[in-house]
């Protein structure tokens, strides 16, 4: 819709130059006019739903307003004077930019139709922001306790529910596998994603404050795409020990808080939930961070990790190489990868890929590869900001088939073993 106002927004333009420059006037009060009926059919559009979201359209209206007053005044102070070619031709062309400056949120988050759920319970939507009260916040100096915010995916009828975690990648968002978790809570699952504090790109919470992903742990995360050398490595190994701490300590808090709500018999989700089927899943880091605590806890019925290098497994550094963790992982997992991580992951040397070590040495492991994907094709961003997920990576499948198959495959795994 972005692009359809603009080159609407152009075509007028485009329209009044020619008509000003043939008959020497400017036309301002038509052109008024022309801004009030666009202005006014906006408006209606936005009230309506045809145009969907404020954030995306609020820009446009503005400046289409503010020019509206501003060429009313000048027609009441001014009569219509001869044109001038040069300085028309800037002002209009100064219009174009401004107009794509204000559309931009509408180009890089176009509208798009959600996924369709496949269950038959509506889905109610709730967040929660909780204080893990003695654990000091790692990326500020202030010595606050580390607070989380998560929001619930549940059932809107009565009835007992298993209950499923999701934890998003580095730079991911809450609402990252939002029509995951809306897919399973109509299936009849209580759902709670979690938005990890600084690793999250932008988080809110209930009171409305904001925070944005952390400089120093985007810079980690950063060195460890970087070099490969085994100082490289080391690198690799340092910071994700720093990343699993904090991440399993989230979801770990997460997971305790709602089971001791649960025992205390609080409404709202947390009376649908049964504590004695739980699964977990979670995209790239949340991945791993969705294993290592299904590894970690004895109440954890099965783990789905999306594209997810098990960071969680890497015990020690030893001779230019990490060290994986020997004991045999004993809950049922799900390991979904793309086709080019699988070929990539097959050539390293040495051990080999720490997630392949881990099947090899796992009780129930299963692997799906899903050719033509991205990394990114694992999230809903594919589907709300295509510009941004080519830019971040994709591949060539098409993003709603692949995040649906992705839901389905999700779904299939924890009816299987939550049911």
């Amino acid at each position: 819709m972005g692009t359809i106002l603009f080159m609407i927004a152009l075509c007028v333009e485009i329209g009044f130059c020619v008509w000003a420059f043939a008959v020497k006037q400017r036309h301002q009060k038509e052109k008024e006019v022309v801004r009030l009926t666009g202005l006014l059919l906006l408006i209606l559009l936005v009230l309506m739903g045809v145009l969907q979201g404020f954030v995306r359209y609020g820009a446009f209206i503005f400046i289409l307003a503010l020019q509206l007053l501003l060429g009313g005044i000048k027609i009441i102070k001014h009569k219509d004077k001869p044109i001038q070619k040069g300085k028309m031709v800037i002002a209009s062309i100064g219009s174009l930019f401004l107009y794509l400056f204000c559309l931009a949120p509408a180009f890089l988050f176009p509208q798009y139709t959600e996924p369709l759920v496949t269950g038959t319970h509506q889905v109610a939507i709730k967040e929660y922001t909780w204080v893990d009260d003695g654990r000091v916040e790692t990326y500020t100096n202030t010595g606050e306790d580390r607070e989380l915010t998560v929001k619930f995916f549940y059932p809107e009828e009565e009835g007992t529910y298993p209950l499923v975690v999701f934890s998003h990648g580095a730079f991911g968002v809450i609402d990252s596998n939002f029509s995951t978790c809306k897919e399973l809570a109509s299936n009849g699952y209580v759902v709670v994603s979690i938005g990890h504090t600084y690793h999250a790109m932008y988080l809110k919470n209930v009171k409305g404050k904001v925070f944005l992903a952390n400089a120093e742990f985007m810079n980690s995360v950063m060195e460890e795409n970087g070099t490969r050398d085994p100082e490289g490595e080391a690198i690799v190994y340092g910071n994700s020990k720093v990343w699993m701490d904090i991440r399993c300590k989230d979801e770990n808090f997460v997971l305790d808080t709602i089971l001791e709500k649960v025992a205390q018999e609080e409404g709202g989700p947390f009376s649908l939930i049964n504590p004695e089927k739980i699964g977990l899943f979670g995209h790239s880091m949340g991945g791993a961070t969705s294993a290592q605590v299904g590894r970690e806890r004895d109440d954890i019925d099965a783990v789905v990790d999306l594209e997810g290098t098990m960071f969680g497994e890497y015990v020690d550094f030893q001779n230019g190489t990490e060290v994986f963790n020997e004991e045999p992982y004993t809950v049922p997992i799900l390991d979904v990868n793309s086709g080019d991580i699988d070929r990539q992951a097959r050539e390293l040397p040495g051990q080999g890929y720490v997630n392949f070590y881990v099947g090899e040495h796992a009780t129930d492991y299963h692997y799906q590869v899903v050719e033509g994907a991205g990394h990114l094709n694992f999230t809903d961003l594919p589907l709300v900001s295509p510009f941004l997920a080519k830019m971040l990576g994709t591949g060539d499948i098409d993003a709603r088939e692949c995040i649906e198959s992705t839901n389905q495959m999700i779904l299939d795994f924890f009816n299987n073993y939550l049911k």
